[in-house]
């Protein structure tokens, strides 16, 4: 199974549509990895991408990647991971999570990966995960691979933790990468964490010997140097994702003052303050623009956002512009990992 170092998170259609153009074009690869609060099978409630359900994405991502180039993969699945299912049981969590899993098997996602890191017996729940999908798989003729992480994020794992994880994903020879807490952190619209060089080495080392690739996480707003280091660690991939709905919602908000839209991008900021998704991103006291820029994508299907659309589409190419500085971001990092 091929597999990328880049892989981004769909945080709109602009960007999925910028990332199959980039990878048709430049003949790469690149693997297209939701969360299940972006994209959700209809049984489950869909997603807040564009309301997809996991099968009109899958067709949408099929239509536009003309060369093949893109891998859908899945993000963080495991109990509790899902914003809708925070207050029920394990046992129902577990059942709604092997249903996510089937429907991501029938739409060809190629990678899941299995998260347990909010459950008290990760390794146990972990295997009855990963034998479900391996038995689904089969039963529809499909393949499917993993990546697995058991910590949770943001938190520099020992690597006593490490090996653990990369003891139990030997048994499995579909699991291709382990998540390792490398020490990179996203708050806000910036990188507050700081990159451990010397323990990426070891984790890639340790995870080399068992035939599995190291994936970071939280892998946004990194510079050129910092994507050098981790090119110099032998990284096996990285996760990049709220950095381009930032710069979606950066690139709506610099068209509507520079075309007097002021109305109609207020309405949009205060309707995406008042929802409180930022909460999520927040890192100590901030201002209300950066609050906007971290959560505005989780709003790209709001009555605001779509009335501010209608409004500068009149006066210029809006998504062109949006899908031109996206593009630049998929280039800085595929060119520099």
């Amino acid at each position: 199974m091929k597999i990328s170092k880049l892989c981004i998170g769909p945080m709109s259609t602009n960007v999925i549509d910028s990332i199959c153009n980039y990878a048709s074009k430049n003949n790469k690869k690149i693997m297209l990895i939701a969360s299940r609060n972006q994209i959700e099978c209809e049984d489950l409630g869909g997603g807040y991408v564009n309301n997809f359900t996991t099968q009109e994405y899958s067709k949408y991502v099929k239509k536009r990647d003309t060369k093949k180039n893109v891998i859908m993969c899945r993000d963080h699945t495991g109990p509790f991971l899902s914003d809708k299912e925070k207050k029920t049981s394990l046992k129902e969590s577990i059942e709604k999570t092997k249903l996510s899993i089937k429907n991501d098997i029938i739409s060809d996602f190629k990678f899941i990966h299995i998260d347990t890191s909010m459950c008290k017996k990760k390794y146990e729940i972990a295997e009855e995960l990963i034998d479900y999908s391996l038995s689904t798989a089969r039963e529809i003729k499909k393949k499917i691979f993993f990546e697995f992480g058991t910590e949770e994020h943001g938190v520099e794992v020992a690597l006593k933790k490490f090996k653990e994880d990369i003891s139990f994903a030997k048994k499995y020879r579909e699991i291709k990468f382990v998540v390792g807490q490398t020490g990179s952190l996203c708050k806000e619209i910036f990188q507050v964490g700081s990159f451990n060089f010397i323990t990426t080495k070891k984790m890639v080392n340790i995870a080399k010997k068992a035939n599995i690739y190291l994936k970071e996480h939280n892998g946004d707003y990194l510079s050129k140097k910092d994507l050098l280091l981790r090119k110099k660690s032998n990284l096996g991939s990285l996760n990049v994702a709220p950095q381009f709905g930032v710069e979606e919602t950066k690139t709506i908000d610099y068209l509507a003052n520079l075309y007097g839209e002021n109305r109609l991008l207020n309405r949009f900021k205060n309707h995406v303050l008042i929802k409180g998704k930022w909460k999520k991103w927040s890192y100590g006291k901030t201002s209300d623009y950066i609050k906007f820029l971290s959560s505005g994508h989780y709003f790209f299907n709001s009555s605001q956002y779509n009335d501010l659309l209608l409004a500068l589409d009149k006066k210029i190419d809006t998504q062109k512009l949006v899908k031109q500085n996206i593009a630049s971001i998929i280039e800085h990092y595929y060119s520099n990992l």
